[in-house]
């Protein structure tokens, strides 16, 4: 939930810029969570970090948000589609 609430809010603060650049903002977050790890390290994650993978806190939270399908034309049948009834909206 913190992720989305941190995005949401970085979102919020990029409507209000002219000629906001969402796809260099949505790479740079992408490129902020990018790891490569052994099983072994992943493991260690999954067992004892409460937080999800890295490449789930990328994907899962980004989906959520209609400026993220927009800005790479996302559509029913893609890989990171996920339809608008079933996105998590927090506050």
């Amino acid at each position: 939930i913190a992720d989305m609430v941190g995005t949401r809010a970085m979102l919020n603060i990029a409507e209000s810029q002219k000629d906001f650049d969402y796809d260099a903002f949505f790479r740079t977050y992408a490129a902020v969570w990018r790891r490569i790890g052994t099983r072994e390290f992943e493991y260690s994650c999954i067992t004892q970090d409460p937080h999800p993978l890295h490449y789930l806190r990328t994907n899962v939270t980004l989906q959520q948000f209609d400026k993220f399908n927009e800005t790479y034309e996302i559509e029913e049948g893609d890989n990171m589609y996920l339809a608008p009834e079933d996105r998590i909206m927090v506050w």
